[in-house]
């Protein structure tokens, strides 16, 4: 009887031995989710130029003379506009997953405010240039909206260290970042300005973990006035299309299941980098 009830104590502290080291492993892999540099975004624009603006037509009229022109609509000129980054900025990149945890449905947000991206908007031709996004995927952090997980087994930190670990595999620093580089922007109205609200379409590359794949994101850009612009955009994705995969799922996890999309979002206020053409 002796023999058993040791046999059963060593089995009991091999198992917490296992899932000690278990957890020590992926806090390695996780990392301490520290950014090793600021997200700075490529500002050469590519080829995102404003599809859906077309070369005026001859008309046969008198042009307008420069002075005229110039009396009728004062000139505004290109702007380029760089978003606020960093947790002093307004600016921030979500995701929205969810899952069904404990028994319960939980809608799962990550957030990060390491984005950075660029606008590059032309006032008196009409045309929109949506320049390259990059995020640093390492400083998400993600919270329960329905499930109070102060209350349970394991906490929304652990979450992010699973995320970091092993399915965003952001603490390797070769998959910090995500990019996004839109190849062509549609639904320009074709003349706008100041106070209006742009409601368009850019399509482009997002890359995740090293893994790249077409996506469209709708997005509306407030030309609030000319110091400032803001907006958001979101897409839908299904994580396997960037072979991501969700681990401790379903069976006798505490995580049931977890929905086969993610819904991704962008919200940002852009303020004036540089001006030409006035």
């Amino acid at each position: 009887m002796k023999k058993l009830l040791y046999a059963g104590i060593v089995v009991v502290a091999l198992v917490a031995v296992v899932a000690i080291g278990y957890r020590l492993y992926l806090g390695y892999l996780a990392g301490d989710g520290q950014i090793t540099r600021e997200v700075q975004a490529d500002r050469s624009f590519g080829e995102s130029a404003d599809e859906s603006t077309e070369e005026p037509e001859e008309s046969g009229e008198t042009p307008v003379s420069d002075e005229e022109a110039s009396d009728a609509s004062p000139s505004v000129g290109t702007i380029q506009f760089g978003v606020t980054s960093g947790d002093g900025g307004d600016s921030r990149a979500q995701f929205l997953i969810q899952e069904r945890i404990f028994g319960r449905d939980n809608m799962v947000e990550g957030t990060t405010r390491q984005i950075d991206g660029a606008f590059l908007i032309d006032f008196d031709n009409h045309t929109v240039r949506v320049g390259q996004f990059e995020i640093n995927v390492r400083d998400i952090r993600t919270r329960s909206l329905d499930v109070d997980m102060s209350r349970e087994r394991w906490s929304d930190g652990e979450r992010d260290v699973v995320i970091r670990a092993q399915i965003l595999q952001s603490g390797q620093d070769e998959f910090e970042f995500s990019t996004f580089n839109p190849t062509s922007v549609s639904g320009v109205p074709e003349t706008f300005g100041f106070g209006d609200t742009l409601n368009i379409v850019v399509t482009g590359d997002l890359t995740i973990r090293g893994v790249t794949s077409r996506v469209d994101f709708d997005m509306a850009i407030v030309l609030e006035f000319e110091d400032m612009i803001s907006g958001e955009a979101s897409t839908t994705v299904r994580w396997d299309d960037f072979n991501i995969t969700i681990p401790y799922v379903g069976g006798d996890s505490d995580v049931n299941s977890v929905a086969d999309s993610v819904e991704l979002r962008l919200e940002f206020t852009a303020v004036p980098e540089e001006r030409s053409g006035i």
